[in-house]
């Protein structure tokens, strides 16, 4: 386990530690996850229903942290061949630290255990947490968190939840652990209100799409609960957003 570094060096070190993030994230969705040869249809895009977001559908400031900029998604016809995974995303900071913030679009109908892809991808996967958090319309959301190491590279932290075509709160995949209640204002799980569900108790909830949100992390030495408490607002905020605009378009498309 590498020893914290100075907050100087620090600073210095994750610029290049995004580049690195970029980068795999590129080589996931390119690499990773090719189609069947032969296979047709579903080129990612407009073609396919998605929604085409510009970096202005996040706002300059998002429960503190700021934007940096912003990486639209791909040529859909650069990525038709793969596994149809269509990526707009926004680099945040807040303190000197940067973060990735996404929203993947692809053909999922069910819920999709994103955790697994980097994994693949050659992060060694430490703690992974499923919080139950009731947002302002009193739904309840399952947020996935999951630390990892990958050598080369660091540490990460990886943040995710989904939702359905009609804007469903996606219910986590049961992976025989306890779902936490967590107090997302307090940044802290409620104390003795942990579930543990039998493994047979998944839900397997299906919709015509399913749409996932999430918020990555590069970091070394340690991460504080602090920041972690931030990181997980910063995604529950902007995955809010990203559910608007998707029924927004859902009900434009639809006249």
């Amino acid at each position: 386990m590498n020893s914290p570094e100075p907050a100087v060096s620090r600073k210095k070190n994750e610029p290049r530690m995004f580049v690195v993030l970029g980068i795999m994230l590129l080589s996931m969705i390119a690499g990773k996850y090719l189609l069947p040869s032969g296979r047709v249809g579903q080129i990612p895009g407009p073609s396919r229903g998605d929604i085409v977001l510009t970096a202005d559908d996040l706002p300059d400031v998002l429960v503190g942290w700021e934007k940096q900029a912003f990486f639209p998604a791909a040529d859909p016809i650069q990525v038709a061949n793969i596994e149809s995974w269509w990526v707009h995303s926004w680099n945040y900071a807040k303190d000197g630290r940067n973060c990735l913030v996404t929203m993947d679009q692809a053909q999922w109908v069910a819920w999709h255990e994103l955790s697994a892809c980097y994994v693949a991808n050659g992060w060694v996967q430490g703690d992974r947490h499923v919080y139950e958090v009731r947002d302002q319309q009193a739904e309840i959301w399952h947020i996935v968190t999951v630390d990892y190491q990958k050598a080369g590279v660091g540490r990460g932290l990886l943040i995710f939840s989904e939702f359905g075509s009609d804007g469903t709160p996606m219910e986590a995949q049961y992976l025989g652990q306890a779902f936490e209640s967590y107090d997302l204002e307090a940044g802290a799980v409620r104390t003795g209100q942990s579930v543990q569900k039998p493994a047979d108790s998944w839900r397997r909830q299906e919709h015509p799409r399913v749409h996932q949100c999430q918020v990555f992390y590069s970091y070394s030495g340690e991460l504080d609960s602090g920041t972690r408490a931030d990181l997980i607002r910063l995604h529950a905020a902007s995955r809010e957003v990203f559910r608007e605009r998707w029924i927004e378009h859902v009900k434009k498309s639809a006249g």
